[in-house]
């Protein structure tokens, strides 16, 4: 008997439409990460000082810990983040 392909959606997994938004804790403060899919704006990513393309996926991270948290909000390629650059 052949395989079916229409599988069932789990209809209580929650559904996300908006950004996702998570805290990271390391030995230089605690960060707010927000995933954002990205807009018509280019910016430069601190870990590797090359652009972040407009509509390109990436991370938006600031330092809870400081007096300008969201004014000091940067935007990181999503692999400079994630292997660590904002550690150094």
């Amino acid at each position: 008997m052949p395989r079916k392909n229409n599988r069932r959606r789990d209809d209580s997994a929650p559904v996300r439409l908006g950004p996702t938004t998570w805290t990271e804790s390391t030995g230089r403060g605690d960060w707010t990460v927000q995933s954002v899919r990205g807009n018509e704006k280019a910016y430069v990513c601190p870990g590797c000082n090359q652009p972040v393309q407009p509509f390109s996926a990436h991370y938006v991270a600031w330092r809870e810990d400081t007096l300008l948290a969201v004014e000091g909000r940067r935007h990181w390629h999503r692999p400079c983040w994630e292997r660590g650059a904002h550690r150094r």
